[in-house]
């Protein structure tokens, strides 16, 4: 498995983590991006702790997993990402497009 498949891996089973679906409807309201604050924080975080130390560092991680979410964002919405993630976390296979925007995110990172 090479670098690009070990990170989109990590990220499709994150897109899966509950605690996205239940976040308090005041951090929905108040949140001014299109996903809660939470949400992101909680997907961005988990991302980096999920990844390979030893093959990709914390920072490089870190501007994966950003890019990444800030891609979901801006072709899913917010109850689209649950479900996708509810989808993943069934066995279903992740659509082409949000594989595209990790797959993006990580090349365009490790160029850097």
């Amino acid at each position: 498995m090479n670098l690009s498949s070990d990170v989109l891996s990590t990220l499709l089973g994150l897109v899966a983590v509950s605690n996205l679906t239940v976040l308090p409807q005041k951090a929905i309201a108040q949140n001014t991006t299109p996903y809660p604050a939470e949400a992101v924080e909680v997907f961005t975080t988990t991302c980096v702790e999920q990844g390979d130390s030893k093959t990709i560092s914390s920072e490089k991680m870190r501007q994966i997993c950003t890019c990444s979410i800030e891609g979901l964002q801006k072709i899913y919405s917010f109850e689209q990402f649950t479900q996708i993630g509810n989808s993943i976390g069934q066995g279903k296979p992740a659509p082409t497009e949000l594989n595209s925007i990790v797959q993006a995110c990580v090349v365009q990172e490790m160029q850097k």
